[in-house]
């Protein structure tokens, strides 16, 4: 999951609870060996950073405008009279991944068709893709926006970037390139080698494994924390980047990392739980359960079983197994009074039982309780695809009770969208929680993917759901001048809100997963998705 108030966020993971080692059962003492594992030959020190004197010099900021420009008269949008229309899909996820690159000019957005580019992606973006430097208290100015280039006198104040950030830049020009394909698509896949470059050797740890979940663009690790999120975003990278360049040093490191994640993330209390973060040697666990880490480990899990064989892949379908059976039987609770629903918590206690301390925004993601629809329809997903590889279709009882939670209590009639991406544990808002009037993109995302999942492999009846929902997304929810997606929508308005395209927390993960469902299930069901075509224009179109 990715969120917009990242100052909060920020705020949250550095001021998380600290669990000392005997409260949480962690697999080793503190006297033992913190790993072993012996480190990737890919860095020979870490060079932490020290923050220097206040800047008192230096040009002033310009603020993001508050609202954007008038529409353009023409956006493309997917053909109406077709349910799925793949071509459309395939043009726009080029297209916006090429702004995420190197936004409207080549040479802006994350800077990777910049000449001298050295993989590490720039990803706090302008709403018109311009690269900003956030802000870190009062040293760095939050942007300068106007200006092509970052001036030295700031780049040397300090930009930097996250683990995940890192990861899902990496990924989306892994799926950028699988559909532009070999030749057109070369320019991704050099972005994609870069970036796994930038990821070993600046963000991991040579000492003690794992990646550090800060590190300054030149290399300098600021925040040497090893977040659960951030790893396994890292593996999933890792994974999918073999896929694409063949080259057998992804997948080395990346089961290397899976081996990082089973001796030092896994509760070894809880098969299947993954603990939320650590300290740099792994003797200190920081942070709550959560669902969200077990959700992209999940999610990892699945897409290194793609790009192994024999003993290896035997290990991770044994790795998958063990996590589904805890998500089933653990984390997933039956809501009161409704036999066919079911819950995942946002945050569980050291037992893996939802969370109870009540509700505030400042503790949502350190230990409140509420559940979180989004991550139900986004598991609900990822049970479905991997009975798809061959696992328990049992498994799909418990996605269906995800879905049924979700479509119950979470979305808005009129335009489809999950208007609450976090409920309380019976199904009802949050009074307090801030985003109750507004639809939020990530969320968006899950929603459309899974329901057009489930209509074409599960032959659910989601077809209006997908269609409504699929509306918003690229009406609303999309900048007609720019491209790309706002942070959110306004329930009532539909007026957008967040208007920067990029940040730590988002860089165009959840966007490029749903679009790349919509090209996998129409190459892999091109059957199914034309009978649904057929259904669809027979039902006629608005």
């Amino acid at each position: 999951m990715s969120r917009i108030i990242l100052g909060m966020r920020h705020a949250l993971s550095t001021a998380m609870m600290l669990v000392t080692l005997a409260g949480c059962g962690r697999l080793q003492s503190a006297s033992e060996p913190t790993s072993r594992l012996a480190p990737l030959p890919l860095a020979n020190h870490v060079e932490t950073y020290t923050p220097g004197p206040t800047a008192t010099a230096g040009p002033p900021a310009t603020a993001t405008p508050t609202s954007p420009p008038s529409p353009a008269p023409d956006i493309s949008l997917p053909a109406k009279d077709l349910f799925l229309d793949p071509a459309w899909y395939r043009e726009t996820l080029i297209d916006v991944t090429d702004h995420w690159n190197g936004g409207l000019d080549g040479q802006s957005g994350m800077g990777a068709y910049q000449v001298g580019f050295d993989g590490c992606f720039y990803v706090d973006l302008t709403y018109d893709w311009q690269q900003k430097v956030r802000s870190f208290g009062s040293r760095v100015p939050q942007s300068i926006e106007g200006d092509r280039e970052i001036p030295e006198y700031y780049r040397n104040l300090g930009y930097a970037s996250t683990v995940i950030a890192q990861s899902r830049a990496i990924y989306i020009n892994e799926e950028a390139y699988r559909a532009a394909g070999s030749v057109e698509g070369e320019r991704f896949l050099k972005a994609v080698n870069q970036g796994v470059t930038c990821l070993i050797t600046h963000f991991w740890d040579p000492e003690h494994g794992g990646f550090f979940w800060e590190v300054q663009h030149d290399g300098r690790v600021r925040e040497t924390q090893k977040q659960g999120y951030g790893n396994v975003h890292a593996l999933m990278a890792l994974a999918q980047a073999y896929s694409v360049t063949g080259n057998p040093e992804h997948l080395r490191t990346a089961l290397h990392q899976l081996r990082v994640v089973e001796e030092q993330f896994l509760d070894p209390e809880y098969p299947g739980g993954i603990r939320p973060g650590f300290n740099r040697d792994f003797s200190v666990i920081i942070g709550v359960n959560n669902v969200d880490v077990f959700t992209h480990y999940f999610e990892a899990l699945l897409a290194l079983y793609d790009v192994t064989e024999g003993a290896e892949r035997d290990h991770i379908a044994n790795l998958i197994e063990t996590a589904a059976d805890f998500l089933i039987n653990q984390l997933a609770r039956r809501q009161a009074g409704h036999p066919d629903r079911l819950y995942v918590a946002y945050n569980y206690d050291r037992y893996w039982n939802p969370a109870k301390l009540a509700y505030t925004r400042a503790s949502q993601w350190s230990g409140a309780m509420h559940s979180t629809p989004g991550h139900c329809v986004e598991l609900a997903y990822l049970l479905s695809r991997a009975v798809e590889r061959g696992f328990d279709p049992d498994w799909l009882d418990t996605a269906y009770g995800l879905m049924n939670f979700a479509a119950a209590s979470a979305f808005e009639g009129e335009t489809g969208g999950m208007l609450y991406e976090t409920l309380d544990y019976d199904g009802r808002p949050l009074v307090d929680n801030p985003d109750n009037d507004k639809f939020i993109w990530w969320a968006q995302a899950e929603s459309a993917r899974a329901f057009l999942h489930l209509t074409v492999v599960r032959e659910k009846d989601y077809t209006e759901a997908f269609k409504t929902i699929e509306k918003l997304i690229h009406g609303p929810l999309t900048d007609p001048i720019y491209g790309g997606w706002y942070d959110w929508v306004e329930t009532n308005t539909l007026q957008p809100g967040g208007f920067d395209k990029g940040n730590v927390w988002k860089v165009n993960y959840h966007y490029t997963m749903f679009f790349v469902e919509a090209l996998r299930l129409a190459e892999k069901y091109p059957d199914q998705v034309e009978a649904i075509d057929q259904q669809y224009q027979a039902m006629g179109t608005d």
